[in-house]
């Protein structure tokens, strides 16, 4: 379904860096391809998230129940939202879209990942995922392997 947000065509990553850092408390930083209407054209646009996680709750066992039931949401009800940035436009990534998306996201991930701050010992670390919208498996951006598929 496409994003109801006004995606902003030109916003570079490096937006995504200024907004990790306005939330160092997340733990979890989400990174969703989705669609949105631009001028009335269907445009690839990467949406943003900061996260905590509920008390009590695994971040692996969350994503793992999203897998087995095919729903997002399974993992979204035990994040705790704490921010969301505006949609970023992506299309230059994806200039086929919403065809040839695995060239597009090998892109996307490398240049994403060149936005992720370093480790700062004492802090906790921040888990990326990226994906597509419904869809999964999550992908760990630092790793670029899928997220918990093994329990």
């Amino acid at each position: 379904m496409p994003s109801s947000r006004t995606p902003a065509p030109d916003t570079p990553l490096s937006n995504l860096l200024r907004f990790i850092e306005r939330h160092p408390d997340a733990r979890i930083i989400d990174l969703v391809v989705d669609t949105s209407y631009l001028d009335g054209v269907l445009m690839p646009v990467l949406e943003v998230g900061a996260y905590g996680l509920r008390d009590g709750v695994s971040l692996s066992e969350a994503a793992r129940m999203a897998y087995e039931n095919g729903d997002d949401g399974f993992l979204y009800d035990e994040l705790e939202l704490l921010a969301d940035a505006a949609d970023i436009g992506i299309a230059h990534f994806y200039p086929r879209w919403p065809n040839a998306t695995e060239a597009g996201d090998e892109a996307l991930l490398a240049a994403l990942r060149e936005q992720v701050p370093a480790h700062v010992d004492g802090v906790p670390r921040k888990t990326y995922l990226f994906h597509h919208v419904d869809t999964q498996p999550y992908i760990n951006l630092l790793t670029g392997k899928p997220f918990a598929t093994h329990g």
